[in-house]
C-alpha cells in the first residue's frame, strides 16, 4: 500500500509540473503589462524583441508549481481526517 501511495504521489507531482507549463506560458504573456512596468520602473530587463524575458517565464512557472503543490498538499491532508 505504501508503494502505491508513493507512486500516486510521484505521478501527481509530475502532473503538476506538466500542467504548470502551459499555464505559466499563458500567465506570463497575460502579465505583459506587469513586465513592461517592471522594466520601466526598476530598469530590470524583462521585455525583449520577442516578448517577456526567460526569467519571467521561470518566475511564473515557479509560482504556479508552488501554489499547485500547496493546494494538493492541503487537499491531501484534509482527506486523511
Amino acid at each position: 500500500m505504501n508503494m502505491a501511495n508513493n507512486l500516486r504521489n510521484t505521478g501527481t507531482i509530475i502532473l503538476i509540473f506538466l500542467i504548470s507549463l502551459p499555464l505559466a506560458i499563458f500567465a506570463t504573456i497575460v502579465l505583459l503589462p506587469l513586465w513592461r512596468w517592471l522594466e520601466a520602473t526598476f530598469k530590470i530587463e524583462s521585455i525583449g524583441h520577442s516578448g517577456p524575458a526567460e526569467w519571467c517565464y521561470w518566475t511564473i512557472y515557479f509560482i504556479i508549481v508552488t501554489c499547485l503543490c500547496l493546494i494538493w498538499r492541503y487537499k491531501r491532508g484534509n482527506g486523511r481526517q
